[in-house]
């Protein structure tokens, strides 16, 4: 077939193809059934259905053919209830958000002692403490409250330990004079 046939056989398809869409007439479409579809039409759907179905069971090697095919409905905008359509061209995100950081190591309250005074024995030194009010002479292995342990009374400083967080606070009470 020589090249001149080729064109010759492609501009009749061409052309009787023009014509036929002139010639097709323009029918309006359809119009789609609505959501909601009357009880007649919907029996008619289903007794169509029923005997493809019956049909395609008869048929040999059709196995398949006899589950229905059913499709879920798309979600309406109001949320009536009905499922959940899910828009696979949603975006993502594989961020993972770190974890909060750890809360903060409990500190032990400040002191709740005022330095009074203190007094110079043979057994040791006694200090004289005010707490809230109340008057406390402590010496070194006394427990306060349950709550203070008095390690150490020297330099100018008293060493309590805060008995619930094992934690070491100081309380100054002047110089060893």
């Amino acid at each position: 077939m020589s090249p001149k046939q080729r064109w010759a056989i492609l501009a009749s398809l061409l052309g009787a193809t023009l014509l036929a869409a002139y010639l097709v007439d323009d029918e309006a479409a359809p119009e789609k059934p609505k959501r909601k579809a009357s009880v007649a039409t919907r029996s008619a759907a289903s007794s169509a259905a029923a005997d493809v179905r019956r049909d395609s069971r008869n048929a040999p090697g059709s196995e398949l053919a006899s589950a229905p095919l059913s499709f879920p409905e798309p979600a309406s905008a109001e949320g009536d209830g009905e499922r959940k359509v899910i828009d696979p061209f949603r975006s993502k995100s594989w961020y993972v958000a770190p974890p909060p950081p750890p809360p903060p190591k409990p500190t032990a309250p400040p002191l709740p002692f005022q330095y009074l005074g203190k007094l110079k024995e043979d057994d040791g030194i006694r200090v004289f403490l005010n707490q809230q009010g109340k008057h406390i002479i402590a010496k070194v292995g006394d427990v306060i409250d349950g709550v203070y342990s008095v390690e150490d009374i020297s330099g100018g400083q008293m060493t309590l330990l805060y008995l619930p967080l094992k934690e070491k606070q100081i309380l100054a009470i002047g110089s060893d004079k």
